[in-house]
């Protein structure tokens, strides 16, 4: 069994935030999560404007986190002043709610080494945990982490989880071993190793990962255990076709959900992430070379892939100057940033 399923595949370069206060949740990412702060930018201008669809006038502060040097599983924390117009939520507003049941960018994954300690020294903090820490029961080829889901800043689930397999012959005990050997921030996470993305359709959203970001399935089951449903705030009896896919890192994968059976019960996020609103609002995917970018470009295109900002050039806050272009995945509709390399 391979680590890499996708030798050529783009991982989750950067996982876009919009901050409430960019200090606050700059505290949290650097302080809690261990995560490396780059200087803060000013982000405006026409490009920018176009990007976001935002009003002329409009401008961001913005600070990229990452873990040392790493390309893979970044935040961008973007503060929106958007000449007016006033910042919505994408999930803080739903945080209270004893259910999770949504469409569109879902949470934020860091590793973990000890899972049981953290939950009690973030529950004494003050977080809002959805559950105690929880086992999966996976199949024999996957391995069985442990997880649990806390609220982090600007409404942004954050999801714990402790890579219990040795056995190299799971998928968890590879990707143990690949932790062990790349190492962890210096309060003992990782970069983000995997976000959620809770769409209508798999087969359409994985053919988009899979023909425009060259990523390959690495897990693919239906979940439906009464303890995970619990750990989820999914309902009672839910069954949840998931499939992880994966690039060129063990790092920067993408869980991709999709309620079989509850799906009427969903909020949908997607109308409420964009800017300048706080919470999840993209994902953002790297292209080795000009001609990986100019193929992504055309497999969009090709796919007839619903383009929000067309592609162009310009500098881009912590990511230098570069091509890029912001599509919908049309599995779910949630905002997909493909960036071309830097130069």
């Amino acid at each position: 069994m391979s680590e890499i399923v996708a030798p050529q595949g783009s991982p989750l370069a950067v996982a876009v935030v919009g901050a409430r206060d960019l200090d606050a949740s700059l505290r949290f990412y650097a302080e809690v999560i261990g995560l490396d702060a780059g200087p803060e930018v000013r982000w405006e201008g026409a490009t920018f404007e176009r990007l976001w669809s935002l009003p002329s006038g409009a401008r961001a502060r913005c600070r990229m986190l990452g873990a040392g040097t790493s390309p893979v599983g970044r935040i961008l924390l973007v503060e929106f002043d958007a000449a007016g117009l006033p910042a919505g939520t994408v999930r803080e507003d739903i945080c209270t709610r004893q259910d999770a049941q949504v469409f569109g960018l879902a949470n934020l994954n860091f590793y973990d080494a000890d899972i049981r300690a953290t939950t009690a020294r973030l529950r004494a903090a003050g977080y809002t945990f959805w559950s105690d820490p929880t086992q999966h029961s996976l199949t024999a080829g996957v391995g069985n982490p442990i997880e649990v889901v806390f609220d982090g800043p600007d409404g942004v689930a954050i999801n714990l989880v402790e890579l219990t397999s040795t056995d190299p012959a799971t998928r968890i005990g590879q990707m143990r071993a690949f932790v062990e050997r790349h190492g962890r921030t210096r309060t003992g996470f990782t970069p983000v190793v995997t976000t959620s993305h809770i769409v209508r359709s798999i087969p359409r959203a994985r053919a988009f990962y899979e023909r425009v970001l060259k990523m390959g399935a690495l897990i693919d089951e239906v979940m439906s255990a009464d303890r995970v449903n619990v750990f989820l705030r999914l309902p009672q009896g839910a069954r949840t076709h998931i499939c992880f896919m994966q690039g060129n890192h063990m790092f920067g994968k993408i869980a991709l959900g999709e309620p079989l059976n509850y799906a009427d019960r969903c909020l949908d996020l997607v109308p409420r992430a964009h800017a300048p609103n706080v919470g999840y609002l993209a994902q953002a995917f790297e292209l080795a070379t000009p001609a990986a970018f100019e193929a992504a470009i055309r497999a969009c295109r090709e796919t007839e892939v619903e383009f929000v900002s067309e592609p162009a050039t310009a500098e881009l806050p912590g990511l230098g100057r570069r091509p890029h272009a912001m599509v919908r995945n049309p599995g779910g509709g949630a905002l997909q940033w493909l960036l071309g390399p830097a130069g």
